[in-house]
């Protein structure tokens, strides 16, 4: 004898199975996940949770931007930052793996207009410790932010640049040199690092949707915006992609969703293999993963890395992740950021445990906090709260910042007058690594213009020679400039004062008024 279900008892069957196949988070994580949220004011944030090679949560919270209905979801577009250096590190691997490169090759085989300022290093250097940050020479950070220059001669320009430790002596972050390291993609294979890691990378793991280009995310339906508090107020503000950004894709431009960073996350957490399909050598992975510079206790990512992370024994980077133990666990894992969005993704390769958070708010530290508590979890480890800790950090950092600028400002003179005519201080300022800075004379005032257009500044006299700088795009804020005027009574110079960033007069532009 059959039994036969009633149709609605058999409804009810299949809807409770379909549910039970729903992938749910550990406790309290959606609860934190907001808190985390709400302290740092982030408009949009998304998580993917990849545990034994399956993909077990993958969800969005809040909006792509402020003010609007669109919904975060799990495939959501989020501008990833340095976790883009995985995927050049990675690329270069499977030329490793080619028998076309080696992780030791001289940095001048392959590149053969590269210089710095030792000749020494330039000769020695290799490609690993472009990867490792161990070059002796930190991030010029304003020389490429303020630049509109090509690949090339964004290079081209290291050679001007003066050392900040001896060679191999210390760790420092340096994006330049990732950048350097992509080029030896094209010098290869002849094809761009774009065409390169999408047909490597993104094509055989079915990431879909990760791009690289301006063009593409912004003709992309479902894409956050970017946002960052101008003035303590929460705001859309405009993508990198204004300040070149195409240029540096391979050091942090990389748009992608939870949904295809999770099958990244996979194929690591499986030694390459990305459904029976070998995408990356397990060699080239354990390269990645193993530790190539250890990171100062002194230096400022070390010191962040312990805020998050206080009963951690050490800190290390290898090539494109950073690694420290927590618990009695190995953790990889790295940070991202660029204007208006913050990333930050874990693996715990013995647990088969990889973690990702996205979001879109400048500098906001929620994805660390996300990425950690689902790693506690996971891991049976106490519960300290990551995201909260860093607020602290972060606030007790921007209050130095704030300090600084307000003592400059408290040098201003009443009715503050130039001493010398407008016109005198007007002219092109340049300096071999820096760049150029533009002074033009404008209904009355000056305006400042650096290398990108987007440091477009107005100056307002301050004190004597120095002028307070308020640029246009409000999301950089204001500084000082300070004109040095030489014997002849005429500005020879052009100074910052809360930047590195120094230029030499060359000559007047053009249609000025004469002196």
């Amino acid at each position: 004898m059959k039994i036969r279900l009633p149709v609605l008892l058999v409804a009810l069957f299949l809807n409770i199975s379909a549910l039970a196949q729903v992938p749910l988070p550990p406790a309290g994580l959606n609860a934190y996940v907001h808190k985390a949220m709400a302290e740092w004011q982030v408009p949009g944030l998304a998580v993917a949770i990849v545990k034994d090679g399956k993909v077990v949560f993958a969800r969005g919270y809040g909006v792509r931007a402020l003010g609007k209905p669109g919904k975060v979801d799990a495939d959501t577009l989020f501008t990833i930052g340095s976790v883009s250096k995985q995927f050049t590190v990675a690329a270069l691997g499977t030329l490793v793996s080619a028998g076309k490169l080696t992780w030791d090759a001289p940095v001048t085989d392959y590149l053969k207009n590269f210089r710095l300022g030792s000749a020494y290093v330039t000769h020695n250097i290799m490609l690993s410790d472009l990867l490792s940050h161990r070059s002796g020479y930190c991030d010029p950070l304003w020389m490429w932010y303020t630049s509109d220059d090509t690949t090339a001669n964004v290079i081209e320009r290291l050679r001007y640049q003066k050392p900040d430790y001896g060679f191999r002596a210390r760790f420092c972050y340096n994006n330049t040199m990732y950048l350097a390291a992509s080029l030896f993609i094209p010098a290869i294979t002849g094809a761009s690092w774009n065409e390169y890691v999408a047909q490597h990378l993104f094509t055989p793991l079915g990431m879909t949707r990760t791009d690289t280009t301006e063009a593409a995310v912004e003709a992309a339906s479902n894409a956050a915006l970017p946002h960052a508090k101008i003035h303590g107020k929460l705001r859309v503000i405009q993508r990198y992609w204004a300040n070149n950004m195409d240029v540096f894709a391979p050091v942090g431009g990389i748009n992608s969703s939870v949904n295809d960073m999770s099958h990244w996350l996979e194929m690591l957490l499986a030694d390459g293999k990305y459904h029976g399909r070998t995408v990356l050598d397990p060699a080239v992975i354990k390269t990645m993963e193993t530790p190539r510079m250890i990171i100062p206790a002194h230096d400022w990512i070390g010191d962040w890395m312990r805020t998050q992370t206080p009963g951690s024994h050490f800190y290390a980077y290898g090539f494109g992740f950073m690694l420290q133990d927590y618990g009695q666990y190995k953790v990889v894992w790295h940070a991202g950021d660029i204007n208006g969005f913050a990333t930050a993704m874990a693996l715990v390769p013995s647990e088969h445990l990889g973690v990702i958070a996205l979001s879109n708010l400048d500098q906001n530290r929620a994805p660390e906090g996300v990425v950690f508590r689902v790693l506690q979890d996971y891991l049976g480890l106490a519960h300290f709260d990551v995201s909260q800790a860093m607020y602290v950090y972060m606030h007790k950092a921007d209050a130095k910042d704030k300090a600084a600028e307000a003592k400059l400002a408290a040098t201003r003179q009443k009715d503050a007058r130039p001493s010398l005519p407008l016109s005198a201080y007007a002219g092109l300022y340049r300096d071999k690594f820096y760049g150029t800075a533009q002074v033009t004379e404008e209904n009355g005032h000056l305006v400042l213009q650096l290398g990108n257009p987007s440091f477009t500044g107005d100056l307002e006299p301050w004190h004597d020679n120095t002028f307070r700088v308020t640029w246009r795009d409000r999301y950089y804020g204001r500084n000082y400039v300070t004109f040095d005027v030489d014997v002849y009574a005429k500005p020879d110079k052009l100074n910052f004062a809360l930047l590195p960033m120094h230029y030499q007069r060359v000559e007047k532009p053009v249609g000025a008024a004469s002196q």
